[in-house]
This record gives structure tokens, sequence and C-alpha cells, in this order.
């Protein structure tokens, strides 16, 4: 059953949702979190789906007259998309645009056309949800609606960002704006100088008084600028995306839209978070969820909540985050909304492994993982199983430090090393360079916990040769940190210095301290080298690369 990808549910973990544009990322969740290009439903202004969906019939169409019959099957395939009925939807929008063709009803036909895009970008195929806004657009302008060119050029905006045409979607963004602009909904009146709001200091908003006067197209220009503030994240323009959810926020605020102006507080808490701004997202996302109750949206409520359990998470307050997952997890499966069920059961799951609650661990896992696969989400498979992975290997490395690894269960390396290779090979197919880094690294901890420091060394490597394309300093990081150690332990001291030099060279603030620590370890000499290189290997499962060659640093 395919499902709506949700991108303002972010990515759980750096590397794997949030990297730069190069990488095509799935929204975290995050996670980390910055948002991709903004929940589709928002982008294309999707926000009336609230309620569960009818089990009802579509009404049946018989005996309608034909242009009223083609508004009945666009109605009747909107409702069958809310009920994941993909296949029969696109009949009638297919049959609803030929009745609007054979009638020269132009804005009917654009209508449909945007209507099927959407549903293109819900089954994951954004070329062909390109085409419909294409061709929707050229019959707005056509009609003169411009409205309708704003709106046609910020859906098209968001596909172009979803296939990965950064620049276009900026393009598209950029224009969307300056349609509503000439429409008259300008920015918001700057604060007069030396006047003090305490909203507006605290919040961003403008105050009532400075506020611009209600406008008819308000809400689609705060939610075009809303989508390019999301864009800008996703390309690290930190302050052209708070200039944009600022200006939106306000307009939302001027055309009294609720929701939106939650949208944008989740997204702005998100970048927030990803700023280590942990108080202004608290904040944003608290109102975020006020606002979201307040309007009934269920589904807002529990994007806001998982975000919420994210950064209590980050806090430490892992019951307050259990209790933010679990209302979540409730809201989603309300609502039928599959991904965003299993984006929570995997963030609950990381959770508990850090509880060291490690069966109700893999059981979130594993309930993330059949859900993942349900909706052909590779992404969030990948991300799973590198978990659920980290979680088993954990498993045998314990046993293994504290007794032997001839001791440890072999089970636990299998199925490891099993999970691992699915994560890869799904990596490789999305062409993420530090999802595989990620991999490769966890499986090069386990070569050199069972003895075989060449196997290490050779997936450290290729993990490193990944992350030097992809730019992620952090993790770089911490692979050359790893690189040093494995060089020291191997009684090579030139070479793990130089290793050791260069991960501290590259560190930032992502870095985490036990890396840090581990490369001023091997230069002040404190990491020795093994007597016998692999006298401690386990014979039972090889972890030799066998895709990658080796080489030396």
């Amino acid at each position: 059953m395919p499902m709506l990808r949700r991108a303002d549910a972010q990515p759980e973990s750096k590397g794997v949702d949030g990297d730069p544009p190069t990488q095509r990322s799935f929204d975290s969740v995050t996670e980390r979190c910055a948002p991709k290009s903004g929940s589709m439903a928002e982008a294309l202004g999707d926000v009336g789906v609230r309620a569960p969906r009818s089990s009802g019939a579509p009404p049946s169409l018989n005996g309608t007259a034909p242009e009223a019959r083609g508004h009945a099957l666009r109605e009747r395939a909107n409702l069958l998309v809310r009920r994941n009925d993909y296949a029969t939807a696109v009949r009638d929008y297919d049959e609803a645009l030929a009745l609007f063709r054979a009638a020269g009803d132009a804005l009917g036909q654009a209508q449909v056309l945007m209507d099927r895009g959407a549903l293109r970008l819900r089954e994951g195929v954004p070329v062909q949800a390109v085409r419909d806004y294409d061709e929707a657009l050229t019959l707005f302008q056509a009609a003169g609606d411009r409205a309708g060119e704003g709106d046609a050029l910020r859906a098209r905006g968001f596909a172009r960002a979803e296939e990965g045409d950064l620049g276009g979607a900026v393009c598209d963004y950029d224009l969307a704006i300056q349609v509503f602009l000439q429409l008259g909904d300008r920015e918001p009146l700057k604060p007069r100088a030396g006047s003090r709001s305490p909203t507006s200091d605290v919040d961003g908003l403008v105050p009532s008084e400075q506020q611009p006067r209600a406008r008819p197209h308000g809400a689609a220009h705060g939610r075009a600028l809303k989508a390019r503030g999301d864009l800008r994240v996703r390309l690290r323009n930190l302050p052209g995306a708070a200039r944009d959810y600022s200006t939106a926020l306000a307009l939302f605020q001027g055309a009294g839209d609720r929701s939106g102006q939650a949208s944008v507080l989740k997204a702005r808490g998100d970048m927030r978070l990803g700023q280590d701004n942990v108080t202004g997202a608290a904040r944003d996302y608290d109102w975020a969820l006020t606002l979201y109750q307040a309007t009934e949206d269920h589904l807002g409520q529990a994007s806001a909540l998982k975000a919420r359990g994210d950064l209590r998470t980050r806090q430490g307050d892992l019951a307050g985050a259990e209790r933010d997952y679990d209302q979540a997890l409730e809201l989603f499966t309300t609502t039928r909304d599959l991904l965003g069920q299993a984006l929570v059961l995997k963030a609950r799951g990381d959770l508990r492994s850090q509880q060291e609650d490690l069966v109700d661990a893999v059981r979130d896992y594993d309930r993330a993982l059949a859900l993942f696969r349900s909706g052909f989400e590779r992404r969030g498979q990948a991300a799973t199983l590198k978990a659920r992975g980290d979680l088993r290997r954990a498993q045998f490395e314990l046993v293994a430090e504290l007794v032997s690894v001839a001791a440890a269960d072999a089970s636990d390396l299998e199925d490891a090393l099993s999970d691992y290779e699915q994560a890869l090979a799904l990596f490789e197919v999305l062409e993420d360079g530090a999802g595989q880094a990620g991999v490769l690294r966890a499986r090069g901890d386990l070569a050199r916990i069972q003895g075989d420091l060449g196997g290490a060394l050779s997936l450290y490597l290729s993990a490193k040769r990944l992350l030097e394309v992809s730019g992620n300093a952090s993790e770089l990081s911490a692979t050359l940190a790893e690189i040093a150690r494995t060089h020291a332990l191997a009684g090579r001291a030139a070479e793990a210095r130089a290793a050791a030099e260069q991960s501290l060279a590259r560190a930032d603030r992502a870095t985490s301290p036990g890396h840090r620590e581990l490369a001023e370890a091997v230069l002040a000499g404190r990491i020795a080298a093994r007597q016998e290189e692999g006298a401690t290997r386990d014979s039972r499962v090889s972890s030799a690369p066998k895709r990658y060659e080796r080489e030396r640093f």
C-alpha cells in the first residue's frame, strides 16, 4: 500500500536524513533534524484532511451531466485518495480531465491536474507530478488565473525538490512568491523604530497593530514562503529560512489560518533544534501543538508530539519523550498514517535502546520495519535496519568485551551482519553516501572487536571515502578517529598519529566527545598495540569486507 511521505517527520540521526543537499534525504525525520521540503500535505495545500477516513462507498455518478460529472469525479477521486485507493482515484482523475477537455474548461482541467500531481507525489513519482504541474501552470496562465499560477508554481517547486532538482525548486518558489506579491499580499510591515513587543521579540511575530490587512491570497503566499523556508533549511541557508518563516507566520496570522501558523512553528522548531536552540525549539513545538489541538488537526498534533519527543530525548527527559511518542503513535494510528506510525516506532525503539530495554526496542524496530516495507519506504527501512543492527552488535560486543569473543552469541553477530548488509544495499540504491558510511563504520567496529584489524581498517577507509564526498564533517571526524585507533592497535604509530590529527582538525560541534577523546588518546600514546593481531578473532562469522578493496591510509 503506497504511503504519503512525510518530510516534516524528520530523520532520527544525522547522516541519514539530515545530510547536505548532495544526498537524497528522507524529514527529520530527522531528526535531525532539519526538514527537507516540508510536509507533503502542507506543500500541496492539503491541510483540510484531519479526521479518520470514512468507510462509506463513493457516490454513484450515473445520469450526471458531463461537466457536472467532471467536478463530481474530481471530488470522488479526492475522497478515494484519502482512503488510499490510489488506482481508482487515478481513473476518476483521468476521466474528469477528459470531460473538462471536451467541454473546453481550462480551469477545470488545471484543478484536476493539480490534484493528480499531488497523488503522483504521494505515490513517490515526482517526475510525473512535475509534468502535471507544468500543464496546470500553462492552463492557469492562459486563463489569467494568477492565484492558480502561484499555487502551481509552489506545487511544482515542491515536486522538483522531491526529485532532487533543488535549483529548479528555488526558482519556482521565488516565482510563486513574486506572483503573490503582485496580487497585493505584501510582506508584513516592519516594527516602528523604538517599538518593542514581547511577542515580536520572542517569537518573530508582528504585533497586531502592525500586521498586514487580511488579504485574499495571504495563506497561499504564506505556504509558498514556508515551502521556500523548508528548502533553504535543506540548503543550509538558515538566515534566509528564518526570514521566510517569520514572514509566513505573520501572513498566516493575518489570514486567520491557525493550521498554517502551526505548520510554520513546527518547521521553525525543527530548524532551531538543528541549531541546538533547544529552548526556542521547545517553545515552537508547544505553540504548534496548541494550535493543532485547537483546529483538531490530529496529524499535525502527532507530528508535533513526535518532534517534541525527539527534543526531550536529546534533553535526557526519556520519560517525557516516551509519553510524547505514545500519544503520537495513538494519533497516527487513529488517522491511519502508516508512515507516521513507522517513524514514531523507530524513534521509540531508539529511546528504549538508550534505556537498555532491548526486548521492547527490537519489537518496535520490527514493527517499524514492517510498516516501512508495506509502504515501500526504502530510506525508513535502511535507517531501521541500521538501528536494529547496532542494537544486536551492542549485545554481541558487551559479552565479547566482558567475557570473550568466543563466549558471545554467534546469532547476535549473524543477525547484526544481516541487518547491515540489507541496510547497505538500500543506502546504495538511494545513493546516500553518508548512510552507507554509517553502516560500513559499524561493520568496521565489529571486525575490530573480533580482532580482524585488517578487515576493520578496510571498512573504515571505505566509509572515509564516502564521507569525504558527502561533506559530513562530524561523521568524517569520527571515522578518522576509528582509523587512528585501528592503526595504533596494529602498531603503526605514524599512521595512527596522522589519522588522529586529521580527526581533530575535521571535528565540529556535532562530533561526539567520545571520538574526540579517542583521537586525543591516540595522540597521547594511550592505545597500545596488540601483541598478536587477530588472536581473539571469531572464526564463526567472517567479518572481512567482500565488496570493498583494501587500501592503506
